[in-house]
């Protein structure tokens, strides 16, 4: 971690030796006929070497170490080694870990626990954009060369998918789990601007850690270049095999709420995502996005999503959203309890706002719960999860989309029970929910 100090600190000391050198070759010039004024001269001159080195020595170190920290840090989980160093360390470095130890998850640090503020002092003296995202995809804390980077667009409690691609996030928390550490990515901002990063992944439902390293970029602040982002159509360029595993098949929950008097009707007014692979939920790669209808919302929509005129004004239009929601949803397996509901209310809102037809494979984990307890059927979201054994974590911050969870963890607690059946691939799972009637609308992805 060899920034602009220590570059100062290791010139300064070039300086002094390069200085002390001089003198020494002067003295020695000088006193050539005195051994004694000669040995006690290059004695002073040895032992201010000696201490410069021993000062260079010091500052070298602290830099190698600055940079173990980064290292840990950005790894997301620390290693034996790292961290019976850090515990075993009462200086700077010692300090500063044991305080960013209350940003995650990370008991063996054995960190006491320390407020928000104290963090937010810490990542305002780091130099590198910082991140920390929650397990939802919202941002908990960054730093004011984050805020610079991204535009000040975002802020701590926003969704990252406003200044950051989703699909991109998604991509690179799954290599960053595959790879049980820090991987490097290419994350999009919403402009199109590309940035190199470094992405760790906290642990399942722990949230991410995301910088963008300065070190050997070509423009500022790790900004690689700027591409025109054409709006891809919403379609699959390379569709997803029927026949694959739904263990590796790439799912995306989706739940739409709309303003009409009745589910699924009037104009698309919220829309959430979360990723998952498999039965593997990642609450991290989640997106929430309220949009401006231009039209009132009916009080019977109001009272079953929680959402109302004023939450949604001044928000984006549907066709100025809709780039981003295709980010979330590409090339996955839309899942949810009514699914179809969903995707029909989104490409009817994309027939109003003149977007590409849309075009998904979907699966509705609703039926899929009805073959495997018949008496879930036509049962609510809530009721159906608490069956399988899923339950709200009382917290409040999803507010109206806590369903966009709920379906996740619903299908990822589904996907073994169809695998105990036989059931292993899409095509399969589809097959077994043929004949199965679709569940009530109040209970459907599109509320």
């Amino acid at each position: 971690m060899q920034g602009g100090a220590w570059r100062g600190a290791v010139m300064g000391l070039a300086v002094a030796t390069a200085a002390l050198t001089f003198l020494a070759v002067e003295r020695a010039t000088a006193n050539a006929d005195n051994p004694t004024a000669y040995a006690v001269d290059m004695t002073v001159i040895g032992l201010g070497l000696l201490a410069l080195w021993v000062a260079f020595s010091r500052i070298t170190r602290h830099a190698r170490d600055l940079g173990r920290l980064r290292d840990a840090l950005a790894g997301g989980r620390i290693r034996g080694s790292d961290a019976a160093w850090l515990n075993d360390r009462r200086d700077e470095i010692g300090q500063i870990a044991h305080l960013i130890g209350s940003a995650g998850p990370r008991p063996e640090w054995g960190a006491p626990a320390r407020s928000d503020k104290s963090l937010s002092a810490v990542l305002t003296m780091t130099d590198e954009p910082f991140l920390i995202l929650g397990e939802t995809g919202r941002i908990e804390q960054l730093n004011p060369a984050a805020a610079r980077l991204l535009d000040g667009v975002v802020a701590v409690g926003d969704d990252s998918g406003q200044a950051l691609s989703a699909a991109d996030l998604s991509r690179a928390v799954e290599r960053a789990r595959g790879a049980g550490e820090a991987v490097t990515a290419v994350l999009r901002r919403a402009d199109g601007v590309e940035l190199s990063a470094r992405v760790a992944d906290l642990g399942l439902n722990g949230g991410m850690v995301i910088t963008f390293p300065q070190r050997g970029q070509g423009g500022a602040l790790g900004v690689a270049a700027r591409r025109a982002v054409p709006l891809r159509a919403a379609g699959h360029p390379l569709p997803l095999g029927n026949d694959e595993p739904l263990a590796a098949t790439p799912l995306v929950s989706l739940w739409v709420a709309t303003a009409g008097s009745c589910p699924g009707e009037g104009a698309v007014i919220a829309v959430g995502t979360m990723r998952l692979v498999g039965a593997r939920v990642f609450r991290t790669v989640s997106l929430s996005v309220l949009i401006d209808p231009a039209d009132t919302i009916s009080p019977e929509a109001t009272a079953r999503h929680g959402i109302d005129i004023i939450q949604v004004a001044g928000q984006r239009p549907f066709a100025a959203a809709w780039p981003t929601l295709v980010e979330a949803l590409h090339h996955c397996v839309v899942v949810g309890v009514g699914v179809d509901a969903a995707l029909a209310a989104l490409t009817r809102a994309c027939a109003q706002s003149g977007l590409p037809p849309l075009s998904l494979p979907s699966l509705d984990v609703g039926r899929i719960a009805s073959v495997l307890n018949p008496s879930m059927a036509r049962a609510s979201l809530p009721d159906i999860a608490a069956a399988f054994g899923i339950h709200s974590d009382g917290d409040e911050r999803d507010g109206a989309f806590a369903a966009v969870r709920l379906q996740a963890e619903l299908t990822a607690a589904l996907l073994p029970r169809l695998a105990d059946q036989g059931v292993i691939t899409l095509r399969q799972a589809r097959d077994l929910i043929g004949g199965v009637a679709d569940t009530d609308g109040d209970s459907s992805a599109s509320a």
